[in-house]
């Protein structure tokens, strides 16, 4: 009897080791959690006014969630103040004061789970 070669061993305890990660996963209800984030306009003048929306689904939060609205420029982060608009949405403002690329980032950190959106906004 030939002896299975010891890549396959190893491929076969990593198929399952991410079975029963993902079951127990499923088990607490963290699978399928998942955000979107609008930033408008995406381009605007100096000294405007930009909204900001995030939307998450998969699972059931409020007012007290982890969540950041982050506007970077040149490395340097300033987090948001938001506000949550029911149904697992919340909001912010920025306003840009200096022309330049900016990065818009939103995190949700839920019990394990780290969600990251980015978008870029233009300012003139």
């Amino acid at each position: 009897m030939r002896k299975a070669p010891g890549w396959l061993a190893a491929l076969a305890l990593l198929a399952l080791l991410a079975a029963c990660s993902r079951e127990n996963l499923q088990q607490i209800g963290l699978i399928g959690i998942e955000g979107t984030l609008e930033v408008e306009p995406a381009e605007v003048e100096a000294g405007g006014t930009v909204s900001m929306k995030a939307v998450f689904t998969g699972v059931k939060l409020d007012e007290h969630a982890n969540v950041q609205f982050v506007v970077i420029r040149d490395g340097q982060p300033t987090t948001l103040k938001h506000r949550f608009g029911g149904d697992n949405t919340y909001t912010a403002e920025y306003q840009f004061d200096q022309p330049g690329e900016y990065d818009v980032d939103l995190h949700l950190y839920y019990e394990d789970v780290h969600i990251y959106k980015k978008k870029k906004v233009t300012v003139k």
